[in-house]
């Protein structure tokens, strides 16, 4: 069941043309209230709608719904948007927001339209506004050779207004930047499909909606950690994400020297730490979107990896496999004894990897692990004693800023003494602004 809007103003004859072009199943009038506001054209007994020609009045109609013979399709109890002040952004778009919202509540199906020739200049902003947020189709009724700037006389015609351009630029301007500054990536994602498979598009606004969708979709990939996805995607546009995209490469390297299951077919040689920054980045958004035991967890998963990544690339140590014949000769007895009976394995959990780290002689690492040990066990009772973890205590935010920061202030700390100068490039957080 189609539904029209349309602001009624001092001239009938928009209204008519509006109503009998688009022959709604059902209208709903916008008005202004009182004695001398145009709801008397709408409700008004006898010849209320005057049909001028200057000053002059040169026909005198019922009211529309009855002129218009709508009969059972007009009901003045539901379908009246009455505005006391009409010259009232604020009042006209709410009222007329508030009625469209409950239609479309009620009635997903129906297509709705708008008319805003009729009404105060004010109304027919509010209306457009108002249409413009709930996916309403614009029409407008003129005269391709209108002479008349104070009404709209006879010989006018009903057009669908081109909005398409406002939504996009609306939605790429105001909506997308929010998205993305909140790292809502499947948000963003869902914007732009929307704008693609409901807009009639021109080749390059389809082209530009295009690119954003792919951009937007490789760094949700990259925010889960499906890092060959996010290459795929981003390579394409490296134009505009060239440096992320340069970032990515140095990743991909990092993660496929740790992880003997990945393989990357592009990537540049970086410091080898870059998975381990990913992750404090990946906390960093968490934290903002006030998911804290998703960040804290990030944060714990960022200190292990350091210690598993600096064992590897120094001294060829794998915390899951330790061998026994690259330990000092002093080591091997106290770590023969860590040998797991079920597998065989001598297998280091995270704090274990750091206390091996420390006896290995001179390394930075393990002498940071020295000094703040303490603020460091403390830190990670809060994760352990989540739900998350070992516990049933949610990470509030108290919990974040203290223990979380702790391990965050330890790994930035350990990636500064542990990387030389001339080799940092370190990762930058995501994007917030695309466009």
């Amino acid at each position: 069941m189609s539904i029209l809007f349309i602001t009624v103003g001092g001239s009938p004859q928009p209204i008519i043309t509006a109503i009998q072009s688009l022959n709604p199943d059902r209208t709903v009038f916008v008005c202004s209230d009182g004695a001398k506001g145009s709801i008397s054209q709408v409700i008004g007994g006898g010849t209320p709608c005057e049909v001028r020609r200057g000053a002059e009045v040169v026909e005198r109609l019922p009211n529309l719904p009855t002129h218009l013979g709508m009969g059972d399709r007009f009901n003045p109890d539901t379908d009246l948007v009455r505005l006391d002040n009409p010259d009232d952004l604020a009042e006209c778009y709410r009222r007329i927001a508030q009625k469209i919202s409950g239609i479309k509540t009620a009635d997903l199906n129906s297509p709705l339209y708008a008319d805003y020739t009729g009404g105060t200049k004010t109304m027919s902003l509010a209306l457009g506004m108002a249409a413009l947020d709930y996916g309403v189709t614009l029409y407008l009724t003129t005269n391709a050779t209108r002479e008349n700037l104070i009404r709209v006389d006879r010989g006018e015609s009903t057009e669908r207004a081109p909005t398409t351009a406002v939504t996009v630029e609306r939605v790429l301007q105001q909506d997308l930047p929010k998205l993305l500054q909140a790292y809502n990536y499947a948000g963003a994602i869902a914007t732009l499909r929307i704008l693609l498979q409901s807009l009639e598009l021109t080749q390059e606004q389809r082209r530009k909606l295009r690119g954003l969708l792919d951009i937007c979709t490789g760094f949700d990939a990259w925010d889960r950690f499906d890092h060959q996805t996010a290459w795929r995607l981003l390579s394409l546009h490296m134009n505009q994400v060239q440096s992320y995209g340069l970032a990515l490469k140095r990743l991909l390297s990092s993660r496929q020297a740790i992880d003997p299951e990945f393989s990357a077919a592009e990537t540049i040689s970086g410091h080898g730490y870059e998975l381990v920054e990913d992750l404090l980045l990946n906390a960093q958004r968490r934290a903002y979107q006030q998911r804290y035991d998703d960040a804290v967890g990030r944060l714990y998963r960022a200190l292990e990896l350091l210690a598993q990544s600096r064992l590897s690339q120094t001294y060829g140590l794998q915390t899951g496999d330790i061998d026994l014949e690259k330990l000092p000769v002093e080591l091997r007895e106290k770590y023969s004894a860590e040998r797991n009976p079920r597998n065989g394995k001598i297998q280091l959990p995270l704090w274990k990897g750091y206390v091996l780290l420390s006896e290995l002689a001179a390394d930075p690492l393990g002498q940071l692990f020295q000094e703040r040990s303490k603020p460091l066990e403390n830190a990670l009772q809060a994760r352990n004693y989540s739900l998350f973890a070992h516990g049933f205590k949610p990470i509030t935010e108290n919990d974040y800023r203290h223990s979380g920061q702790v391990i965050q202030a330890f790994v930035e700390t350990a990636l500064e003494r542990i990387i030389p100068d001339k080799n940092r490039h370190p990762l930058a957080q995501f994007p917030t602004d695309l466009v």
